[in-house]
């Protein structure tokens, strides 16, 4: 009796950690935006993005490294399409987002939706190749390149500076450090917890393998972000949410994929080519078009996102079950 209880409680103690971690790496991040005066969404889309994208990169590196390329391709596009159906779907929907930075939100826009649309004509003549992750990782290079010259730009404007720094000391900066190294880390353990414990359950109550994958196995890496993003919801820093899940995108398509494909060709099913990437593609259409013109989110919008990504689930499904 006892042994059959400590899968439910370890994925209990995960969940806690899921939680507790992402409460104090977006305590550290907030800290970071005010101290530097630069606005959340790009702390969102740079120092976030980077530390939650990290299990994609070793899952899908891994996944290459070993032979199963099919498992890196489907890492990363699955990831793009939770990250923006599920988890911006509903923080949005809980709280929809006026783009406070609407000419950063464009730009990380445009090139995320110019990395899906280069990645859809990579995978066009059925594989990705080595040479494709050359452009991939250039294209990472240039976002990074891009928010640095954001950042560089901020911090010369004294104004903003003058108004959004807050004062510091050496026990802050040894404080929020230890918060971000020891959040994030939190937040990886207890992902990892939350995907094991929680397919042991699954199983343990009858739940089909194949619902299992495309449930809680599907949803695993992309656990930071949905911590990170939860989090941030609730203490009143959605833009920290929004630049997170748009950076995070970025990174997935051009530095994962990237990383993944240069070690070795990625060849793309069918499946892939015209139901997952047209999803990822769709669901960013939705997300960004009406952001450029209405410069916010609205219920309906997060409501299509959310919508769209259940259906897909449900298809999916269908297709493997």
């Amino acid at each position: 009796m006892l042994v059959s209880a400590i899968p439910y409680v370890l994925f209990a103690v995960g969940l806690v950690m899921l939680i507790k971690g992402g409460d104090w790496f977006v305590d550290a991040s907030v800290w970071t935006a005010r101290i530097t005066g630069l606005p959340e969404v790009i702390i969102g889309a740079t120092i976030v993005s980077i530390a939650t994208t990290l299990p994609e990169l070793f899952v899908s590196s891994i996944a290459s490294l070993e032979g199963h390329p099919d498992m890196a391709i489907g890492n990363v596009v699955g990831s793009v399409i939770c990250n923006t159906g599920l988890i911006l779907g509903l923080t949005t929907l809980i709280s929809p987002a006026r783009i406070i930075n609407p000419r950063i939100f464009c730009l990380n826009g445009f090139l995320l939706a110019t990395s899906g649309f280069v990645i859809y004509l990579m995978a066009g003549d059925g594989i990705i190749r080595g040479l494709d992750s050359v452009l991939l990782l250039l294209m990472f290079f240039l976002y990074l390149i891009i928010n640095l010259a954001v950042i560089r730009y901020k911090k010369a404007d004294r104004r903003i500076r003058h108004n959004d720094r807050t004062p510091f000391d050496i026990r802050d900066i040894v404080v929020n450090t230890v918060k971000f190294v020891v959040g994030i880390t939190l937040i990886m353990l207890g992902a990892d917890m939350l995907v094991e414990y929680g397919s042991t359950i699954a199983v343990l109550i009858g739940v089909p393998a194949g619902v299992i994958s495309l449930t809680i196995i599907a949803l695993g890496t992309s656990l930071p972000e949905l911590a990170t993003s939860l989090s941030a919801l609730f203490k009143g820093h959605k833009f920290i949410s929004m630049g997170n899940i748009i950076g995070a995108n970025i990174l997935n398509f051009c530095m994962v994929l990237g990383v993944s494909s240069h070690f070795g060709d990625i060849p793309i099913k069918p499946s892939t080519l015209y139901l997952d990437l047209p999803v990822s593609i769709l669901l960013m259409a939705v997300l960004l078009v009406p952001c450029v013109f209405k410069r916010k989110t609205t219920r309906l919008q997060s409501a299509v996102l959310v919508a769209v990504y259940a259906a897909y689930i449900l298809l999916l499904g269908h297709i493997h079950l």
